[in-house]
């Protein structure tokens, strides 16, 4: 997503959950669960000041109109900075695969979330298939998650149809196992921001989509809320995932943010003002975010992001210096790590998260939503 486009469109109200109890998941929170967007990690921002395990490069600008930016001239060497890095941290990386250069674009000109002919799918499916093979292939055993393009159901991001992305999807899958049958291949991640973002999933998957996938993915902003709105719409994802036949495949969050309150008292970005504002106050919002998302079954929670200015960062856009709620993700991450049994459930406005740390010891959060 690129922020200033479309993000925190929906908001959620919860209803018909009151006194409702999410299954446990018993599996322990391996470090992978916890992921972060990094849009500058070679131009300015310095390494995170927390533990996470995994990072999407989504607007950081290793998308295929930036790798190869004409025909047959590829330029790989922020995506190589980008890999040695998180390598030497042992950090997971998830790689999109999105954006049609210009002179690869059905439809050249048309305007999109960043240039033109971004959000058009490619003219020749061969134009694709080299991109996925050269990437594929140049990063055999270093990149092992792609995830095909990113929110398609909003229209500054993809502007084909359904059967277009499912081509997409399938043509990169058989390109990224034939390369190595350990790839995995995510969904294309809708985003809350259209009110149709469930019927999207549900197409994508009973045109064909499921047959290519190895992860669900889902975009679940909620940014008028606190993270209890996220519930309803994972069991939406649940269900349709379940009426598709593919509920055993895992559910990826991979992209979510919130407006953090900064302590440089820099203004926010105007599209984040009507957002619910976080403040240090907000006591365990982080570790009500994961532990909300993993009792509903999410494997995996890639925050939007690390240091972004607009106000949905963890850093303060200025002096780069960590928000108040940095020391929330530590917690959470501590708290969290190697945790298993993690159920949560509601009566009216009153929420409680139970979990049993990689010590043993039994944990819980509690909280009364606003």
């Amino acid at each position: 997503m690129k922020p200033v486009i479309a993000m925190g469109l929906f908001t959620v109200v919860i209803s018909c959950l009151s006194s409702a109890s999410v299954s446990a998941q018993s599996d322990a929170i391996a470090k992978e669960f916890f992921g972060l967007h990094i849009h500058r990690a070679d131009r300015g921002t310095a390494w995170p000041e927390v533990p996470f395990g995994s990072w999407r490069l989504w607007d950081a600008n290793v998308t295929w109109a930036e790798l190869e930016p004409s025909r047959g001239k590829w330029n790989f060497s922020r995506l190589d900075k980008y890999i040695a890095m998180a390598e030497m941290r042992g950090v997971d990386i998830l790689l999109p695969l999105a954006n049609t250069p210009g002179w690869a674009a059905a439809r050249p000109s048309e305007a999109s979330a960043y240039s033109p002919g971004n959000a058009s799918e490619p003219a020749t499916m061969d134009d694709w298939r080299r991109y996925v093979r050269a990437v594929g292939e140049r990063y055999k055993g270093r990149i092992r998650n792609y995830e095909i393009w990113n929110e398609p159901n909003l229209r500054p991001h993809f502007t084909g149809s359904m059967d277009k992305l499912v081509d997409l999807t399938c043509e990169a899958f058989k390109i990224l196992k034939s390369i190595d049958k350990s790839n995995k291949v995510v969904s294309p991640a809708a985003s809350t921001g259209t009110k149709d973002h469930i019927e999207h999933l549900d197409r994508f998957l009973a045109s064909g989509g499921k047959k290519c996938i190895d992860v669900v993915a889902h975009h679940f902003y909620v940014t008028q809320s606190g993270p209890e709105a996220m519930v309803p719409i994972i069991r939406d994802v649940r269900r349709v995932m379940n009426k598709n036949g593919v509920s055993e495949k895992p559910l990826w969050n991979t992209e979510t943010g919130w407006r953090f309150d900064s302590k440089d008292g820099s203004s926010d970005h105007p599209m984040v003002r009507g957002y619910k504002k976080i403040t240090a106050d907000d006591t365990n919002f982080v570790l009500k975010a994961f532990a909300l998302s993993k009792a509903e079954g999410v494997d995996r929670f890639y925050w939007y992001a690390w240091d972004n200015k607009s106000a949905l960062g963890f850093i303060d856009p200025h002096s780069g210096s960590p928000k108040p709620i940095v020391q929330q993700w530590r917690n959470a991450y501590d708290r969290l790590l190697g945790a298993s049994q993690v159920r949560c459930s509601q009566n009216q406005n009153n929420w409680i998260c139970t979990f049993v740390k990689k010590d043993g010891v039994k944990d819980e959060v509690s909280w009364s939503a606003k």
